[in-house]
């Protein structure tokens, strides 16, 4: 890991506390802030007088959020977007809503996620991880290009997982036809998420843009809700005394590397980097027990340029 003021304990709040930054003049553009570490990555970012656009698929839901985040930071400049991530005519409706602004986005962040659920599809018939972990994303970032160029030096920021580890990318059946297993697809579209920054990062660095991944760490939100709790104890969530396992971070906590990598001027010139607990980590190795760093499929550059590849075939309209 590279050193940095901060760790796994640090909230997003103390890390915009101690960057002191001011993005007055500033957009910032997050998917998925109605709830778990989103809504605390944009409070945070909020609280630096940034204009910041969140996404919401229950509009009521979002409207909720804007206001609370208005009130507990004093920034007013806090606007919803409509996305529903299983549909990619929802995803170039909000592109379209967002343009009417006509703002440029100077940081994006990619946090909106699913996890571990039962196979179904996409309302364009991808498997549902992929398609809302990475292809609406993919899609997403891919139609705001103009708008990011026009905010350079510009971040685009991808929420992984460190559980990336558990699968990479299955070019054969990236759909999952056969042998569906639910942590392997969720690991598979984590990996892409890795995968799509580099990829990003390589073909437009010299635009002005810089992409990263992040693994947040274990947090408990709403994405655990599809798990049985027999599952949940069973994966070591819990102690004999019923609370949260020791690893676990709270909500404040899992946003803190969204932020940091949103903010951190030591990442100026960064290449495509991989985060964890507030800090570049350099970790890669198949360890699935070790909870740090990432596979050696999630740093592959040729499995990234095929991925995009495929990627934009898959999103075409």
């Amino acid at each position: 890991m590279t050193e940095s003021n901060f760790g796994a304990k640090t909230t997003a709040h103390e890390v915009v506390k101690r960057l002191n930054v001011n993005l007055d003049g500033k957009v910032v553009f997050i998917t998925g802030a109605t709830s778990g570490i989103g809504v605390e990555t944009a409070r945070a970012l909020a609280s630096t007088n940034a204009h910041v656009f969140i996404t919401a698929r229950d509009m009521n839901r979002g409207a909720q959020v804007a206001e609370d985040i208005k009130k507990t930071t004093g920034n007013n400049q806090v606007d919803v977007l409509e996305l529903d991530l299983t549909s990619l005519e929802s995803v170039r409706n909000c592109v379209h809503q967002f343009r009417l602004h006509k703002l440029p986005i100077n940081i994006l962040i990619c946090n909106a996620g699913i996890m571990a659920c039962p196979y179904s599809k996409t309302k364009d018939g991808y498997e549902l991880q992929l398609g809302v972990n990475h292809l609406a994303h993919f899609l997403l970032v891919t139609s705001l290009l103009p708008e990011l160029k026009a905010g350079k030096p510009a971040r685009v920021i991808m929420v992984s997982s460190v559980l990336n580890k558990f699968q990479g990318i299955n070019f054969e059946d990236i759909n999952w036809e056969k042998n569906y297993d639910k942590w392997l697809a969720y690991g598979q579209s984590k990996t892409a998420n890795i995968l799509f920054a580099l990829q990003l990062n390589k073909l437009y660095k010299s635009e002005g843009l810089r992409a990263f991944a992040l693994n947040p760490g274990a947090i408990m939100t709403n994405l655990q809700n599809v798990l049985p709790i027999e599952e949940q104890q069973a994966m070591g969530y819990f102690k004999e005394d019923g609370t949260l396992a020791d690893y676990f971070k709270s909500v404040e906590q899992g946003a803190s590397t969204s932020v940091y990598a949103a903010l951190a001027s030591e990442l100026d010139h960064s290449d495509g980097e991989y985060l964890e607990d507030c800090a570049i980590t350099r970790i890669v190795n198949d360890n699935k027990t070790e909870f740090i760093g990432r596979a050696p499929h999630a740093a592959d550059m040729k499995a990234a340029e095929q991925l995009w590849t495929l990627s934009e075939k898959m999103v075409a309209e």
